[in-house]
């Protein structure tokens, strides 16, 4: 495995669809699931040696939440959505997933949608239909990397988590590493390293979030097929306010 490190502090830190994994800005509670604040993240990213820039906002419509992510070229564009509530022990509760991909004009479109008073999800690829039957509070491809960067500030473990993930339930586990100091275009920020566990894939992925920032994501790096992806912040305000090397 290819891995370039970043300066360390000691202790004082694909494809498209999983450098598109970003992750949302939130609040700390200190006794509740951390609150949820409109933001929008540009970041700047390295794909098969072409340089793009992906971004992802939160935005909150009525008593639910919208999150997307989207990267765009010439030739390409990747967009996932996810709508979601929030229910009184703070549970996420989604809603609707999908997925649309378009590369050199072949299309990919995938979407998943939750019918709670029926218990279950209904996924759709094409004519592929599959229904899953919601006997936990399953979470989709958006909404498990809000719960993970909650759990992060609030010091949970383990970090694993139930998915829907084309229609089969699957298990994601990751891991803190350690602290780590990552150099990006608004300075140089101090950040948690988390990898994420695959027993079965030679797929590495690392992500790093910045606990000063309430665990903002801050850059995801994965190898996969001697490939190395990278995506960084650039820019990008939560709550209406520019985010700085500085944010608390």
């Amino acid at each position: 495995m290819r891995y370039t490190r970043r300066h360390v502090r000691s202790p004082i830190p694909l494809t498209g669809l999983i450098l598109l994994s970003l992750f949302s800005g939130l609040c700390l509670a200190e006794t509740k699931e951390p609150a949820l604040v409109p933001y929008h993240l540009v970041y700047d990213a390295t794909i098969k040696g072409m340089d793009i820039q992906a971004e992802r906002y939160l935005a909150r419509e009525g008593d639910s939440y919208k999150l997307v992510s989207k990267a765009d070229t010439l030739l390409a564009s990747i967009t996932e959505k996810g709508t979601f509530k929030i229910d009184s022990a703070g549970n996420i509760l989604g809603q609707q997933y999908t997925y649309e991909r378009n590369i050199f004009g072949i299309k990919k479109n995938e979407s998943l949608t939750y019918d709670r008073a029926a218990g279950v999800a209904n996924y759709q690829k094409k004519k592929k239909q599959r229904q899953v039957k919601l006997d936990s509070n399953y979470l989709d491809k958006l909404t498990y990397q809000i719960q993970l960067q909650r759990d992060l500030i609030r010091g949970k473990t383990p970090l694993q988590y139930q998915v829907i993930d084309r229609g089969k339930i699957k298990q994601y586990n990751f891991e803190i590493i350690g602290e780590e100091i990552v150099d990006t275009t608004l300075g140089p920020i101090n950040t948690v390293k988390v990898h994420r566990i695959r027993k079965d894939s030679d797929r590495e992925t690392y992500m790093w979030f910045a606990p000063q920032m309430n665990y903002l994501l801050v850059q995801i790096w994965q190898n996969e097929d001697d490939d190395d992806h990278r995506i960084t912040l650039k820019e990008g305000t939560v709550n209406n306010k520019p985010i700085t090397t500085g944010s608390h």
